[in-house]
């Protein structure tokens, strides 16, 4: 049998390599009849449409399956990962061509094949995801400052500053190697002697991953924007150097520019300087570590009362304040939420720190019970009949008027407000809710592959840290009598961000420990130092993670890097943040403006509290006044979407008051 069918197979092959058709079946006879007149690229270009409209058929007849995350993000941040899932898959395609220059060639080219076949782009990520590797890791995020094609065009979008620089600095220790450091400063040498501010930022990558290169459109901006020096730690990585090290590193470097007061940057050195600490990602985890070690080190000289001479025995200063950006600060990755961490997310919705409407979509998708699937994060929607099923007529044909279709829209939206009363209630005794890490599971940024990938690399082979105790590790799990002192903390994340958890969950913990500080010894609830306003969250409506990486083409990533640079700004001049923002209706009461900000989930900042007058600013800071309500009105939401959920809200509000009556 096997013989006879290699013969049956080897005929066939014949057959076609001579033309002797009269043997094959009569439908393809006939279509060799046909076709047998046309030019060759008739029949190629005929034969990949018919295999793209087969390809494509359930798709161009509405009968395909619903794309899952269709409405989990916004559109533009939607469009920004289907370009980083075109690039990762051309990159991964190319990784294993030499030399370097066809690789970097190859991986543009492939790239743009992977932009126009979506599909295939998934399933290659998807495949390598599964079982990554620290090179596939590097190659994956590091491929914008390694590929001199991407490096080339990132620079064209970078605005112009005079100093860029690569520098070391020694560590404490003559064993330990030096820790390297990247520069930025748009000003002249002269005024860069006279600064007394620094932002220090940590770099984002996962701990593994992403050196300062990788952040330079963010730190480019900022540099602009406030005309501060920035320093941007290149810190060891993992698996080379694991945990603590990065820790200890970023530690070390806080202290030699305290102690040193920015001389090895070209500071005068002839005052004290103030630090601004930012951090994004795993860089945020650090920012918060670092602060709580310099907590611990005062504490333990404050206990010890011993004087040295040596900078480790001396109280340190505070920064003067953090800026995290969709910090990772829990690596207890479990499943369920506390019935703590439930309360406190409650807790935290009624306050001014977080406007109740920006947790509104997070409570929501944690009340898994309300949804066609347990598994869904988005309200269900009916589906629409299709066009082609309108234009056939195949839509349902009801007798209803016009009338009857109103009062059916009113008794529609009387049910909807009935239900949110409903879901609130339900959550005030709920106790059964995932964590964002698993509500968000198949994020397009954040995979849970790459999750459990940088957390052992992180922790190396050996490690076995108490997650619930070790809050260099995991920041979340600090205990409040440090988190009372931490200096004004302000967090952005983006609202589908798996660890948006982490964020709500520590900035509600340093908001509640501060005032447990203030009762204790009886504060004002402004004190400059405990009161509500040193703490802040905002949120990005329909983003999630690493949305400062696509600078080059998400919009909301500008708008967010500008409103960064004025958070810098407000702390660098220690403004209040009540003067600086809009959180009390008196400011702009009555304006239409400020009602359309109401529904927004991100805070603008008010323009009438500032009392100097730009003349009597820095250039930097006027730049930044003339700009923040230009650019923060696009972070959160169109003027479509604000006047949809002005209208919602209006409708609601009325049978509200309907049903009340």
């Amino acid at each position: 049998m096997k013989h006879s069918s290699r013969n049956t197979g080897d005929n066939s092959i014949w057959v076609l390599l001579k033309g002797k058709t009269g043997h094959l079946p009569r439908l393809i006879r006939k279509l060799n009849h046909v076709s047998a007149g046309s030019s060759p690229w008739k029949i190629a270009l005929g034969s990949w449409m018919a295999h793209y409209l087969l390809q494509n058929l359930f798709l161009l007849v509405g009968l395909n399956a619903p794309e899952p995350q269709a409405r989990l993000y916004k559109r533009n941040f939607y469009r920004a990962t289907w370009i980083l899932t075109a690039l990762d898959a051309g990159f991964f395609t190319a990784m294993p061509l030499r030399p370097a220059w066809l690789r970097h060639a190859c991986s543009i080219l492939f790239t743009m094949y992977y932009l126009v076949f979506a599909d295939a782009a998934e399933e290659r990520v998807r495949r390598v995801r599964a079982t990554m590797s620290i090179d596939q890791i590097r190659l994956s995020w590091e491929k914008a400052a390694n590929n001199p094609i991407l490096a080339w065009s990132s620079k064209l979008l970078r605005p112009k500053i005079t100093m860029h620089k690569v520098m070391h600095i020694e560590r404490p220790s003559p064993y330990l190697p030096p820790t390297e450091f990247h520069f930025f400063y748009s000003g002249s040498s002269d005024t860069l002697a006279q600064q007394t501010t620094v932002l220090l930022q940590y770099p984002g990558g996962g701990f593994v991953s992403m050196p300062p290169p990788c952040h330079e459109d963010a730190l480019y901006a900022w540099a602009k924007q406030t005309g501060l020096p920035v320093v941007s730690v290149n810190y060891k990585k993992a698996p080379e150097y694991p945990y603590p090290w990065a820790v200890h590193e970023c530690f070390d470097f806080y202290v030699s520019l305290i102690q040193q007061r920015g001389r090895f940057l070209g500071l005068s050195g002839d005052k004290d300087i103030k630090v601004i600490l930012v951090g994004d990602s795993a860089g945020g985890n650090l920012a918060a570590a670092v602060t709580l070690k310099l907590l611990d080190h005062n504490n333990l000289i404050k206990d010890e009362a011993e004087e040295n001479e040596d900078i480790t025995s001396k109280l340190l200063p505070m920064p003067e304040g953090l800026v995290l950006i969709y910090p990772a600060l829990d690596f207890e990755m479990t499943c369920w939420m506390t019935t703590g961490q439930l309360s406190l997310i409650r807790s935290e919705s009624t306050t001014k720190m977080i406007r109740s409407k920006s947790l509104m979509s997070l409570l929501e998708s944690k009340d898994h019970l309300s949804h066609a699937s347990p598994l869904s994060v988005v309200p269900d929607v009916d589906k629409k009949p299709s066009s082609w099923k309108r234009a056939l007529g195949m839509t349902p044909v009801n007798g209803t008027n016009s009338s009857d279709e109103n009062a059916s829209d009113k008794k529609q939206n009387r049910d909807r407000v009935q239900e949110l009363s409903k879901v609130k209630t339900d959550w005030e005794s709920s106790r059964l809710a995932m964590t964002s890490r698993m509500s968000y599971f198949n994020d397009r940024i954040l995979t849970p592959e790459m999750m459990r990938a940088m957390a052992i690399l992180y922790l190396g082979p050996h490690a076995h840290p108490d997650f619930e105790s070790d809050y260099l590790l995991s920041p979340v799990v600090a205990p409040s009598e440090l988190l009372a002192e931490f200096p004004k903390t302000y967090m952005m994340c983006g609202e589908k961000d798996p660890f948006v958890d982490d964020t709500v969950i520590f900035g509600g913990r340093i908001r509640q420990a501060k005032q447990q500080r203030r009762r204790e010894e009886q504060r004002d609830d402004d004190d400059p130092v405990y009161g509500d306003h040193t703490v802040k969250i905002k949120f990005l409506e329909g983003m999630s993670h690493a949305f400062l990486q696509m600078m080059a083409f998400l919009p909301e990533a500008k708008h967010a890097t500008q409103t960064i640079g004025d958070w810098v700004l407000e702390i660098a001049e220690g403004r209040s943040p009540a003067d600086a923002f809009s959180d009390s209706d008196s400011a702009r009461s009555g304006s239409p403006v400020h009602e359309q900000q109401q529904q927004q989930w991100l805070a603008v900042p008010n323009m009438n509290g500032y009392s100097r007058s730009l003349d009597q600013q820095q250039s930097g800071i006027a730049k930044a006044l003339v700009t923040a309500t230009s650019h923060l009105d696009h972070i959160v939401t169109s003027e479509k979407d604000l006047l949809s959920r002005r209208k919602t809200a209006l409708v609601s509000e009325l049978f509200v008051q309907k049903v009340q009556q």
